[in-house]
Order: C-alpha cells, then sequence, then structure tokens
C-alpha cells in the first residue's frame, strides 16, 4: 500500500498466493486418497472414493482456508503506509 496498492489489491494479492497453496494440497490430497484407497478402506467404514465424502472435505478445507486468510488479509489492508515503511 506504500507504493500505491489498494486495499482490494493486497486483498486479492494474499488470497491468490493462498489459494495457488490450498489448492495444491486439495489436489495432492485426493491424488495421495485415492492412489491410498486399500489403506483408507481399512481404517474408515465408508467408500474412500465416494464422490460426496471428497467434495465434502475439499469445500470444507477451502471453506476454513479462506478464513484464516481474512484474518491477516484485512489487518494487512488496514496498515497505514508509512506505518509500514517506518517499520521496515
Amino acid at each position: 500500500m506504500a507504493l500505491g496498492a489498494q486495499r482490494a489489491d493486497v486483498l486479492r494479492m494474499v488470497f491468490r498466493a493462498a489459494s495457488v497453496s490450498v489448492g495444491a494440497g486439495i489436489l495432492a490430497g485426493i491424488a495421495l486418497s485415492l492412489a491410498l484407497n486399500q489403506i483408507i478402506a481399512k481404517w474408515a467404514q465408508a467408500n474412500p472414493r465416494d464422490p460426496a465424502i471428497l467434495f465434502a472435505g475439499t469445500v470444507l478445507l477451502g471453506f476454513v482456508s479462506g478464513l484464516a486468510c481474512a484474518t491477516p488479509a484485512r489487518r494487512a489492508s488496514k496498515v497505514g503506509p508509512m506505518i509500514a515503511l517506518r517499520s521496515e
């Protein structure tokens, strides 16, 4: 913001960085759960390839990560440019 970025730009930058990490984690998790189907089937009562369970887990993970990013993003966008420059 000290270099002219708007509040929306800061929020977009934080959420874009987080969404890349979360997306990679979701893809890796789905791939591993499908690859380790037999091991998971011994622990879980349900079918680990059930699309509803995979979708629900993906949505839940996305929602929680969005909440986890919202607080630091809002806090970073509220810092004044001069305060940010002075702290560096």
